[in-house]
């Protein structure tokens, strides 16, 4: 029994660090055959991310997802639960030719405050450039993404267009919780005013924003500047679960998250 627990034990550690080596940045095939050959897979590597690969790029739809950041100082552990793509958000697998393109991002602050946010943008263009050179229109891409990746999302409008379409985010959040203004006061009072006025001098910003009422970082209210500069391309969409920031895995309306999705989806193409 001894022996057997500690073999256990052993493959455990083994498997746990072999999961620790792969690199999350990828297409994600959720079971479907690789009939684009598309490159790379999400986990079946491991080192620095290889540029994107694939065939009939004309005929295939890319959504690019962002991740949250839990500690800006820290580098993101992409196996963790929460860093997954949302169920809601997957209904869009079951469009023709529609893929995900998972960005597990390398970005910190590195002394620099919300300069994270920067680092993220320039991951997010770098696949945007590499789907383009294969030949994704830029009309076919959809931006994707949870609390900071979603807030990320928002930050590209300067893009879009140009190499995407618009987007769909989760709880977009930047520079930490609202009852944290007064014990770290440069995030909420300087920083956060910086990036929503960089954020906005976007010509348009097309997005569909899930906000929660209940949310320690940003409710609908907090959000309602992006509805009321660019009313005719926003859709704000504000409930409360009783789970807060973490709603988007928690979801209590998830067939009207869902429904909501999909028809923003087929009408933005």
């Amino acid at each position: 029994m001894k022996f057997l627990l500690a073999f256990l034990c052993s493959l455990f550690l083994c498997l746990n660090a072999y999961a620790g080596n792969k690199n999350f940045s990828g297409f994600m095939l959720f079971g479907s055959p690789n009939t684009n050959n598309l490159s790379p897979i999400s986990q079946k590597y491991k080192g620095e991310t290889p540029e994107v690969n694939l065939d009939n790029g004309n005929d295939l739809t890319i959504i690019i997802y962002s991740h949250g950041t839990v500690r800006p100082q820290k580098k993101e552990n992409c196996t963790k639960s929460y860093h997954k793509i949302p169920r809601s958000l997957k209904i869009l697998k079951e469009f023709e030719n529609t893929y995900f393109y998972y960005l597990c991002s390398k970005a910190t602050d590195g002394g620099v405050l919300g300069s994270y946010i920067d680092k993220r943008k320039r991951e997010i263009n770098k696949v945007l450039d590499q789907l383009i050179s294969v030949g994704i229109k830029p009309e076919n891409i959809f931006l994707a993404g949870y609390s900071a990746g979603g807030w990320t999302s928002l930050m590209m409008m300067d893009q879009i267009e140009k190499k995407f379409n618009s987007a769909i985010v989760f709880a977009p959040a930047f520079a930490g919780p609202r009852s944290e203004i007064k014990k770290y006061p440069r995030w909420r009072k300087i920083e956060r005013p910086r990036q929503v006025k960089e954020m906005i001098e976007a010509k348009i910003i097309k997005a569909l924003i899930f906000a929660y009422e209940d949310d320690a970082f940003n409710r609908p209210q907090e959000l309602n500047f992006l509805k009321e500069k660019y009313p005719n391309s926003i859709e704000l969409i504000g409930y409360k679960c009783g789970k807060g920031h973490s709603t988007v895995d928690n979801d209590c309306k998830i067939k009207k998250t869902k429904k909501i999705i999909k028809n923003y989806f087929q009408n933005s193409k």
